[in-house]
């Protein structure tokens, strides 16, 4: 069995008792690596893995989508080989394994011959909105989910999340002048920040940036 287990944005703190139980039965912990160095995920969960056995799978962030087709079939290639042997493997996520996540094209590969589970973990946008005290949308209102953003592109009218922001925070600025926005950068990690887009560094580029949009202006 495989489960592709949600180790939240970044604070160790936010792992679920289920992430936590099912990376402590697990016979073999797997990572997403894509530099060097141990990855952010193996990093949160780094207090769980003391005498674990770590299969590190390379996964590229960027670059053209045929490499991360390959990367993809490669990992499920090595994961397959574990399961084969009737062993239970936890592979780690970054926030939940659903949203925007190598897992779900690890998934696509591995479900027609294995056992798969997914164990759901807190999304960066949601621990976010928590860090900022700002909610994602209110009564009645829409939310759009953005995976990054381009110059020149319009945000939606209503409420809108921007995943992965952090190479493009004046573009934000200058397509949402007037708006109330708001940047959580490595929340749980070193040089967090969580305030105003308006007040933070505009040229950081942290990969861990998520920005958050209000339906309004600036509130006075």
């Amino acid at each position: 069995m495989i489960a592709f287990v949600g180790v939240g944005p970044g604070d160790p703190e936010l792992l679920t008792l289920k992430a936590v139980r099912i990376i402590r039965e697990a016979d073999v912990v797997a990572v997403p690596k894509s530099g060097g160095g141990a990855g952010a995920a193996e990093t949160i969960a780094a207090s769980l893995l003391e005498g674990k056995e770590v299969l590190r799978l390379p996964m590229p962030m960027r670059g053209p989508r045929e490499a991360w087709r390959e990367a993809h079939e490669q990992a499920a290639i090595a994961l397959a080989e574990r399961l084969g042997r009737g062993e239970n493997v936890a592979y780690l996520v970054l926030g939940d394994p659903m949203l925007y996540a190598t897992s779900s094209y690890l998934m696509a590969l591995l479900k027609p011959r294995f056992e798969v589970r997914v164990v759901p973990g807190v999304t960066a946008m949601c621990a976010a909105a928590a860090e900022l005290c700002v909610p994602l949308c209110e009564d009645r209102e829409t939310l759009t989910i953005l995976p990054g953003f381009e110059e020149g592109r319009a945000l939606p009218d209503g409420s809108a999340v921007i995943m992965k922001a952090g190479g493009h925070l004046r573009e934000i600025l200058a397509a949402g002048e007037g708006r109330e926005m708001y940047l959580a950068r490595s929340i749980g990690m070193e040089g967090a920040y969580a305030g105003p887009l308006s007040e933070a560094e505009a040229d950081g580029r942290a990969y861990f940036s998520t920005v958050l949009v209000r339906p309004g202006e600036v509130r006075k």
